[in-house]
């Protein structure tokens, strides 16, 4: 049994407890930062959906050059997520290039990425060559403002990054916290595909396509599944809700 099931009733109203602690900050925090929109030709769009027969146990991502959904052929996807059975918000994730390497020939994974109150992702190889240094821990911390509330990681390179849950954007946040002087460049986004899955738009130039994936599904999992800003793993959206909004 998945040890989110069994951590509901205590986590449910912790999550609500820290969900009231963000509208003091979002209070005193009003402020329109710059937003630099993303160039539509820099980006490379990858199709991420749940392989048929497993719910959402196992996604599958493909490249979307064959089209919206990905190849036709099942057997062309890049990378794809597995979901831990003891941990519902927990995925290893692995690679078409990197096969039977396990002592037993088994498959190993490249990265790992777990969703809830305390996000994470963890990258172990890479088979596209992303720095050395972005190898290991990238913890995802929440954060909110007046415009909305955030899912935020920082690169071994010093430059932060958060995913928005309006409009569900990857930026980079230059001059963090300087209000009025705040930037946030756009580098990727998440588009919903119906109940199978979903889309991603990356700016490759700016993160590698496995960070951006990994971190996404910690947003799709946690962030984007609720209408109170956290705690989607413990407090999920139903599909009868309807999306809260503020004025």
């Amino acid at each position: 049994m998945p040890v989110e099931l069994l951590m509901r009733p205590i986590m449910r109203p912790l999550v609500v407890a820290k969900s009231v602690l963000f509208h003091p900050h979002r209070r005193a925090s009003r402020y329109v930062p710059k937003i630099i929109e993303f160039d539509e030709e820099n980006l490379t769009e990858y199709a991420i959906r749940k392989r048929f027969g497993t719910g959402s146990k196992v996604f599958d991502v493909f490249d979307t050059t064959e089209g919206d959904n990905g190849p036709s052929d099942s057997e062309k996807r890049l990378y794809w997520f597995v979901r831990s059975r003891a941990v519902k918000g927990a995925y290893k994730m692995y690679s078409t290039k990197i096969l039977g390497t396990g002592p037993e020939g088994e498959d190993e994974p490249i990265a790992t990425t777990r969703a809830g109150l305390r996000s994470n992702v963890l990258m172990i190889r890479s088979p596209d060559q992303i720095p050395a240094a972005e190898l290991g821990w990238h913890v995802i911390n929440h954060r909110v403002d007046a415009n909305d509330s955030y899912r935020v990681f920082t690169l071994s390179n010093g430059k932060q990054f958060h995913w928005t849950t309006t409009g569900r954007f990857l930026e980079i946040v230059h001059n963090p916290g300087e209000k009025e002087s705040e930037v946030r460049e756009r580098v990727g986004q998440v588009i919903p595909a119906g109940t199978g899955g979903w889309n991603i738009k990356i700016d490759e130039s700016k993160i590698s396509r496995e960070l951006a994936i990994t971190t996404a599904l910690s947003s799709v999992i946690d962030q984007w599944n609720t209408n109170i800003a956290v705690g989607g793993i413990y407090y999920a959206r139903q599909q009868e809700d309807v999306r809260w909004k503020r004025d």
